[in-house]
């Protein structure tokens, strides 16, 4: 009788196995995926940190405009925000990489109390018709090839809050995808 017994048990134990292994290769397909929203995330988000009530959210360099990656010696416009949380004025002094020869600031630098500056990286993709202030950051001369996955520290210094260094990844690539002819991927 023992015979028997085992089969039943191996049949159950299989069909646990398979069970178990459609639910691993289903959620696979939602991985990435906020399910409340059913909205993209991002694979690798921008670096973000904060210093004395100042804070960095969301920098990421530019997804290059030819090829995927930033050759030695090129530039890389930087694009995030400045949050300042604080009850008093702040101002970026300077920004700095060990991975660039320099960095370029313009535009505006002061970081009034509970504000933002907004960085747009090389497409300057702002919404239009916003009152938004808005800073350009640029590493120059970059040190060695960039690629995608990559993260190399950029520091952030202000008057008040001091430095805050970010880990900064390159950002995702915006340009449209070819149209495959209609066909939509089903996992």
């Amino acid at each position: 009788m023992s015979r028997p017994q085992h089969h039943t048990f191996r049949v159950r134990l299989t069909s646990a196995a398979l069970g178990l292994g459609a639910v691993v290769a289903l959620a696979g397909c939602s991985a990435g995926q906020v399910t409340e929203t059913d909205t993209q995330v991002a694979a690798v988000p921008g670096g973000s940190g904060d210093a004395n009530g100042i804070g960095v959210r969301n920098a990421t360099l530019s997804f290059p405009e030819s090829g995927a990656r930033y050759a030695a010696g090129s530039s890389a416009p930087l694009a995030g925000v400045l949050i300042n949380d604080t009850g008093e004025l702040d101002r970026l002094v300077q920004v700095n990489s060990t991975f660039a020869g320099s960095v370029e600031v313009g535009k505006e630098r002061t970081l009034p109390s509970r504000t933002a500056l907004h960085a747009y990286g090389a497409d300057n993709a702002h919404a239009s018709g916003t009152q938004q202030r808005e800073v350009s950051i640029t590493l120059k001369g970059l040190t060695q090839d960039i690629t995608p996955g990559v993260t190399i520290p950029v520091t952030f210094v202000f008057e008040k809050a001091g430095p805050l260094t970010v880990q900064v990844p390159i950002g995702e690539d915006s340009t449209p995808r070819p149209d495959t002819g209609g066909e939509e991927s089903h996992h």
